[in-house]
């Protein structure tokens, strides 16, 4: 684990586990696609991100941005191909989105 600014910012590797990626999926469905406007979220979309992101485990990338015990950002990747990279606003300009790149 990297420690950012403060010993309550931590960034890791995705621990692949339902729990996890349900959180992952749910900040991805609401805060990175078209639909996340409207406020309403595609339980199906939901299901489908979900399941891409399990796809990635051992293929990809997905790194979480943790504050205390909450994730505050993720960044995904497959291959060459950035999928998804957010930072809770609140927690922007912290170091966390430099930390989620590497």
């Amino acid at each position: 684990m990297k420690s950012l600014q403060s010993d309550k910012y931590f960034i890791r590797e995705s621990l692949y586990n339902l729990v996890e990626l349900s959180l992952l999926a749910r900040l991805y469905e609401e805060h990175c696609t078209p639909s996340a406007s409207s406020g309403k979220l595609n339980q199906e979309s939901l299901a489908q991100t979900l399941l891409k992101m399990k796809s990635t485990e051992g293929k990809g990338e997905l790194r979480v941005a943790i504050y205390e015990a909450d994730p505050i950002g993720f960044y995904w990747k497959l291959g060459d191909l950035v999928l998804a990279h957010w930072v809770h606003p609140e927690h922007r300009g912290l170091g966390v989105e430099q930390g989620l790149l590497g």
